[in-house]
């Protein structure tokens, strides 16, 4: 990455507001980007400037792994905390602690510790109680609304608010995100119900003035840009709104959709409160029922025919900044409208995967509990290859001085490590047949190579099936931990069977193992980082691991 871009941490880095920043602000930026998913699985392509680190913020300690690497590689600028549970079930949810006010908590130790320029914290204009007739939220209105995710907003912006003596904060608060794919729920399933032709296609609840403010990414982005590109000039803390003034109501989106999907807009049947209640009370009971409740829930009808109208007109007069006309809502409809049309696989392929609340993925809690137990694993490992009541089954591993061996069993635990939180094996596989050269020259047999890859894989799985966070995971431990190891065996094998047959001839000493500082900074790049390979995965890994093993 080029050093002289500013560096900037971006948490939150797979959803829809986190991977549109990531192409408005690669070419910019050096950036750390952090979420749980793997990069391949989120819709990133690879970029230079992009370092992905797959971690969950709510696990403090695997988040100061990262912070100390991203401080050896000289830190980082700027912080732009987008990672936050929401969903549209108000229900309390665990993740509602964990990842909106531990997480939070812990990024900003992470700014903390890396005395960041500036922290940007999103918030959410639905944080605040709806207004009242003929009023408006704006940046003074405190987030007030009594429902599990507003509370959780409260908390992190009283959180972000006391940090600020410590170093520059910016609180923005988001309208309802859309892209040209929507990626919205409700506005989605708005959609889904009024072009559908069903018989509840044309159902409206009250008199259809309910309504919201709508923001489209890239307006988003252009906020989050002018905010870093006039950090300095800012104040220490401040709250601004990335939305336009007013709301859009649900009759103005259903005349305009009707109209552009069927050519004349369709007449709405308007439901007043007294029919509407019975209705979603009984359709949400069916579908409780039946395991499948509708997206429509019966705390809904608290917002029937209110409008949560917004004023930003202090944001757009303090940064210069103000949403794209073309860009509103009623405006871009007919973009979605036509994605939706001509599109409709990939449409539904976005919204769904919006819609989707996944829980952390077993692959990176079983990482983290091997990042945890790392040290234990690998001197078990070690001890257990070099046991003497072992040296009839491991003779050429005896001879090894264990220090040199453990520096083996470390790198190796780490490729291991690396391509279960990603799922990429390039790194491990690529490896495997330098060792095998090595192996081959030293004179060991290569069924005792892969008896001892057999023992590190025994001896982790026995070791992670005693934490209690991987209680249940024995299965999810084959499909990582096992498999990687078999596929390492497969290519141990495969490589002793193309130098047996070319016999080739060592080349007088040996090149040293690394030494133990290399090998550390191997390790800790592996344990924090994680980049796919492009080209020669096999070169890629020789440059990185030369001399070990």
């Amino acid at each position: 990455m080029a050093n002289s871009l500013p560096s900037l941490i971006l948490t939150g880095a797979s959803g829809i507001v986190g991977r549109g920043f990531l192409a408005a602000a690669r070419d910019r930026f050096h950036i750390y980007a952090i979420a749980r998913r793997p990069q391949q699985g989120s819709g990133v392509p690879y970029h230079p400037n992009i370092e992905w680190i797959q971690v969950d913020i709510s696990n403090a300690r695997a988040l100061r792994r990262v912070t100390s690497q991203i401080q050896s590689q000289g830190g980082a600028d700027y912080l732009l905390h987008l990672a936050a549970y929401y969903d549209f079930v108000n229900q309390e949810r665990p993740e509602f602690q964990t990842s909106n006010i531990d997480g939070t908590r812990n990024v900003l130790d992470q700014a903390a510790a890396l005395a960041v320029e500036r922290f940007i914290f999103t918030s959410s204009v639905a944080a605040c109680r709806f207004p009242a007739p003929g009023e408006a939220i704006d940046e003074e209105t405190a987030p007030d609304a009594d429902f599990p995710y507003a509370r959780s907003k409260r908390v992190g912006e009283a959180m972000v608010r006391q940090a600020s003596a410590d170093f520059p904060c910016s609180v923005v608060r988001l309208a309802a995100v859309v892209s040209d794919w929507c990626e919205y729920a409700p506005l989605y399933m708005f959609l889904e119900t009024w072009l559908s032709g069903g018989w509840d296609s044309r159902i409206l609840g009250g008199r259809g003035t309910s309504a919201v403010p709508y923001i489209h990414t890239r307006d988003v982005n252009r906020l989050f840009l002018t905010i870093l590109g006039r950090s300095e000039a800012l104040p220490p803390y401040a709250v601004y709104q990335a939305s336009p003034d007013g709301a859009t109501s649900q009759v103005e989106l259903f005349e305009l959709a009707t109209r552009f999907h069927f050519g004349e807009s369709a007449s709405p049947v308007y439901m007043p409160r007294a029919l509407a209640a019975p209705g979603i009370l009984a359709r949400d009971l069916l579908g409780r029922l039946l395991g499948n409740r509708p997206f429509l829930r019966p705390w809904m009808l608290k917002y029937l025919d209110r409008a949560l109208t917004i004023d930003s007109s202090r944001t757009r007069r303090e940064l210069g900044w103000a949403p794209t006309p073309r860009l509103h809502i009623l405006r871009r409809l007919p973009f979605m409208i036509a994605k939706m049309k001509s599109e409709p696989q990939e449409w539904r392929l976005h919204n769904e995967r919006a819609m989707r609340k996944l829980p952390i993925p077993p692959s990176l809690v079983i990482h983290d509990a091997m990042v945890e137990a790392r040290e234990a694993i690998v001197d078990g490992i070690t001890a257990y290859l070099q046991s003497p009541v072992r040296h009839d089954r491991f003779p050429s591993y005896a001879m090894l001085p264990p220090g040199d061996l453990r520096w083996y069993v470390k790198f190796v635990y780490e490729l291991l490590t690396a391509a279960v939180r990603t799922g990429d094996r390039s790194l491990l596989l690529g490896y495997m047949r330098d060792l095998a050269r090595r192996r081959f020259e030293e004179g060991f047999p290569p069924a005792e190579v892969c008896d001892a890859l057999l023992s590190i894989n025994e001896v982790t799985v026995d070791e992670l099936l005693h934490k209690p966070e991987v209680t249940g995971m024995a299965q999810q431990l084959r499909d990582t931990v096992t498999l990687s190891i078999a596929l390492a065996i497969d290519g141990i094998q495969d490589a002793y069977e193309e130098f047996s047959d070319e016999a080739p001839e060592t080349n007088g000493e040996l090149s040293p193992a690394a030494s133990q500082r290399e090998l550390e900074e191997i390790v800790e790049r592996l344990n924090a980082f994680y980049r796919p390979l492009h080209g020669n995965g096999r070169r890629s890994v020789n440059r990185v691991g030369a001399g070990v093993g």
